[in-house]
């Protein structure tokens, strides 16, 4: 059951993710809008023609894997994902094994908070879209070592970019991947689709879709691994990548990537926390208009 905190909205509700069809909106006031499930699904758009993230109906919330994640690899195959969007997660769900999970919301921010027991790590990641002049989803994620020995992980943010109109969902999917133009800079991911197929026709597109991050020093990610498929790897997937698992080498900034799926998969330097102490990391996913 959710319990109400304050007069303001604010609530807090435990384990949200095995209650179906949860989400939550965030929006701003230049027009990006979106909903976060506590699985760190929903989507993100600017309108019918400019969604940043996939499109989603309430079907989706429960089988679509497309969703923002944050994995943190700890060696030997082990990871966890900070969104609880894992093979493992999923396996152990409605076990004594499941992560324990918290659910805080007020007026247009979201706070999901995910602890794992068997790994010593907990996490609390804050979505939003900040009063600005820019089109821009924020993700603050916190990563806390809750044991009693030094941890090693090597973090991954990895946004799906969808970067297209919601009717190519179901007209156009692939073909439309093909007019994908993506390169990394040194903090993140940008495509820029050569043409936008919508109701208008096929008009030149101008948005740019951008998902980038840094460390809590301003540190750039170390690697990029933007096209899905290299990202996932030959018969991997959202919830087991084969990139991450098998802690795999990215690719250095600067390369163009061209006529593929697009994620904004981001390589952090690998860290050590002692017991007690928190690194945390900024995830940009952004929509830039010329």
């Amino acid at each position: 059951m959710y319990t109400f905190l304050d007069n303001q909205g604010t609530f807090r509700l435990e384990q949200p993710e095995n209650v179906s069809y949860l989400y939550f909106p965030i929006a701003g006031e230049q027009g990006l809008k979106g909903a976060v499930t506590p699985t760190l699904g929903g989507d993100l758009k600017r309108g019918q023609n400019a969604f940043v993230l996939q499109t989603v109906s309430a079907d989706d919330l429960h089988n679509n894997k497309a969703t923002r994640n944050f994995w943190c690899y700890l060696g030997e195959n082990a990871c966890f994902s900070a969104t609880g969007v894992s093979a493992k997660a999923q396996a152990d769900k409605f076990t004594d094994k499941q992560d324990k999970s918290v659910l805080t919301a007020g007026p247009m921010w979201h706070l999901m908070e995910r602890e794992s027991r068997e790994y010593g790590l907990s996490a609390k990641i804050l979505s939003f879209v900040p009063v600005s002049d820019c089109c821009v989803e924020l993700m603050h994620v916190e990563i806390r070592n809750n044991g009693e020995r030094e941890v090693c992980f090597t973090p991954t943010a990895a946004v799906p970019m969808y970067g297209r109109s919601a009717d190519n969902l179901r007209d156009h999917r692939h073909v439309t991947s093909l007019l994908h133009r993506a390169v990394t800079d040194e903090k993140g991911v940008y495509v820029t689709p050569t043409l936008s197929f919508d109701e208008r026709g096929h008009q030149k597109n101008h948005i740019t879709y951008y998902v980038c991050g840094m460390e809590e020093d301003g540190a750039a990610p170390v690697g990029f691994l933007p096209v899905v498929e290299d990202y996932i790897g030959e018969g991997g997937s959202f919830e087991m990548p084969k990139s991450v698992l098998g802690n795999l080498p990215y690719d250095a900034y600067g390369r163009q990537y061209d006529g593929y799926e697009i994620i904004g998969a981001l390589r952090f330097a690998q860290a050590k926390l002692q017991p007690g102490e928190k690194r945390s990391y900024t995830i940009f996913i952004m929509e830039v208009l010329p």
